[in-house]
């Protein structure tokens, strides 16, 4: 069985996508089948009225009285009721119901036979989206519209089929209906279509925030020039604007991008100064030829033009997710865009391996080679040195995260071709997916060698093209020094949910962010602090021993004690107007409380992403 490129095997991409985009099709079956039923119901009941009714009728004879039994017997009274002239004799009660049932038939009919015309629509534009880039475009713009238009009114009919079959399955089989599961079933429907249409019409504007410093030709002029021969080379123009940061990648977009408070557009290339300052000049060079050549295939022009249209999608699938009666809709949308996800993948790859050929062509396989196996390794040493620090259990006093990465990463790399799924690994990328590393180097010419891998990495880098930046250490130590700043904060607001304190060292850092608090509302107090709430009951409710916090009908419920079975109510209306400040308090400390608890059970446990290495 072949694996697709999203790691799925064909059986799991059903399971998982195929199959519950079918639910689509639950509710109109369901109302079909029900309303058909409804509808031969209450014809065998009018027919046997009407059969009493003609024998004991004196005014017919026996011939009238034969005939209107045979058609009685033979034709369904709904059937009947589409002559007006008949339909004008009897009861408008009687008729109204049969208009219900008609119509509900109506709708499930349009809602199967439009949801079976839409997956054959959506199939069409999949695979002639893997024909060009181009073609992507215009059949994934024609398919977004399409299913969304299709969602739309999917949401309609299926809400109205759900509120008459809220009424009508317990009027039929249980002689009554229940006005409360209707009002909930239309409330559960209005809902639904007012998410939809307002994602229908919520404009989404796509950002692009890139953490780095734009570089103008004056500040580095011999690397503008030499960027601009690899340009000559590959056959496109020169980028707009180039941003240097310390992210561990190289990236170009034709999309807005947002460096500080400016916002630039046109061509956008990313240049990681990290990296640089690992790659000989070579390589680096190879990297830029390749980002350039994504530039001369139209590759950013493509990207620039469908993004909107992903997000779009996105913010779509959101409101019909977050729609309880769209779920059956949500499915299958999503299922059309992991079909489009496999189209997308496989030109990304295409563009890959020509931005690959093009950029071995100007430099050499090898340097592409060198290039990427130091990017990969780079990324994965930088991600295990952040990972290591952010798992310390204690307030950083500085992160020294590049420093560590300097001193670490040469022995690192020396050893990176003996990691297991060294062939699996890829480049990161903002708006693409990349091939495996293997498939990239077995392209090349270079394959995945353990002895050429290791000779590679092991040559020191002469950092040709971070030197001409003339301003790049300088640069550099800005950013990091920013991001580990960042670091430290994300890891100190971390420190509070990790701990149900054992010393006085792990309690301050937990008090500092959770210092006890009391709220005195107009007949009420609680004071709360990490560990426990106190109120107007005999003993604090600890909360390690709390199950469960719910809400009903303006009483708060605690559930505390072995297996829950300790109840204590709190009226919110003592609290006056500080009834929304006790819950968010009360959800804050105890959601802490429930995090610290995982993250020891997860410890404990031995769990890698926690343990320190």
């Amino acid at each position: 069985m072949s694996t697709p490129q999203n790691g799925f095997t064909k059986l799991g991409f059903v399971k998982t996508f195929v199959l519950p985009a079918l639910l689509i099709f639950l509710i109109p079956v369901v109302s079909l089948l029900f309303f058909l039923h409804a509808e031969q119901t209450f014809d065998s009941q009018v027919r046997e009225e009407y059969l009493k009714q003609v024998a004991v009728d004196q005014t017919l004879s026996a011939d009238e009285r034969a005939a209107a039994v045979e058609l009685f017997s033979k034709v369904p009274f709904s059937r009947m009721l589409l002559d007006e002239e008949f339909a004008a004799g009897v009861d408008p009660d009687l008729r109204g119901r049969y208009a219900v049932f008609r119509w509900m038939i109506r709708l499930s009919m349009i809602s199967i036979v439009s949801g079976l015309a839409v997956f054959l629509v959506a199939g069409i534009c999949v695979l002639l989206s893997l024909r060009s880039p181009f073609a992507q475009y215009v059949s994934l713009s024609a398919g977004w519209h399409v299913l969304r238009i299709h969602g739309a009114v999917q949401t309609v009919i299926q809400g109205i089929l759900i509120v008459a079959l809220s009424f009508w399955m317990t009027a039929l089989w249980a002689g009554q209906y229940y006005p409360k599961l209707i009002f909930l079933a239309g409330a559960a429907a209005v809902v639904a279509c007012g998410a939809v249409i307002m994602a229908i019409f919520k404009r989404v504007r796509p950002e692009c925030v890139v953490e780095g410093e734009v570089l103008t030709r004056q500040d580095a002029p011999a690397m503008w020039r030499d960027l601009q021969a690899i340009c000559d080379q590959v056959g496109t123009e020169p980028p707009d604007q180039v941003v240097v940061g310390i992210d561990t990648n190289f990236f170009v977009t034709e999309q807005p991008v947002t460096v500080g408070e400016q916002t630039y557009h046109g061509r956008t290339l990313f240049v990681s100064l990290s990296l640089l300052e690992q790659l000989q000049g070579g390589e680096a060079a190879a990297v830029l030829a390749h980002e350039m050549a994504h530039f001369s295939g139209n590759d950013t022009l493509y990207s620039r033009r469908i993004s909107p249209l992903l997000i779009r999608y996105s913010h779509y699938l959101e409101a019909l997710g977050s729609g309880g009666v769209t779920l059956p809709i949500f499915y299958a949308t999503v299922c059309f865009r992991a079909l489009y996800e496999i189209s997308l993948g496989r030109l990304s790859r295409q563009r890959e391996f020509r931005a690959d050929a093009i950029a071995a062509t100007c430099t050499s396989p090898r340097d592409l080679a060198g290039a990427l196996l130091k990017i990969v390794a780079y990324a994965k040493y930088r991600d295990t040195v952040e990972g290591e620090i952010f798992k310390q259990e204690e307030v950083l006093e500085a992160a020294n995260i590049s420093d560590r990465i300097a001193e670490g990463f040469p022995a690192y790399a020396s050893s990176f071709v003996s990691t297991a799924d060294i062939g699996e690994l890829a480049t990161s990328h903002p708006f693409d997916s990349h091939p495996p590393l293997a498939e990239r180097l077995e392209a090349v010419g270079v394959p995945m060698d353990p002895d050429v891998a290791k000779a590679v990495l092991s040559v020191p880098p002469d950092a040709a093209w971070f030197h001409r930046i003339h301003a790049a250490e300088e640069i550099q130590q800005r950013q990091w020094a920013d991001f580990e700043k960042r670091f430290r904060d994300y890891h100190e607001e971390s420190l509070p949910f990790r701990f149900l304190p054992e010393n006085e060292r792990e309690r301050e850092i937990v008090v500092k962010s959770f210092p006890e608090v009391q709220i005195v509302g107009k007949s009420a107090a609680l004071t709360i602090d990490f560990e426990k709430v106190t109120g107007a009951w005999p003993e604090p409710i600890r909360f390690v021993d709390v199950t469960a916090m719910a809400v009903d009908q303006g009483v708060l419920m605690i559930d505390h004690g072995p297996g829950g079975k300790q109840k204590t109510r709190l009226k919110l209306k003592l609290f006056g107007d500080r009834q929304q400040e006790v819950l968010d308090t009360l959800s804050r400390y105890y959601g802490r409380s429930v995090a610290a608890r995982e993250y020891q059970q997860l410890k404990e446990q031995g769990d890698p992403s926690i343990t320190q290495g």
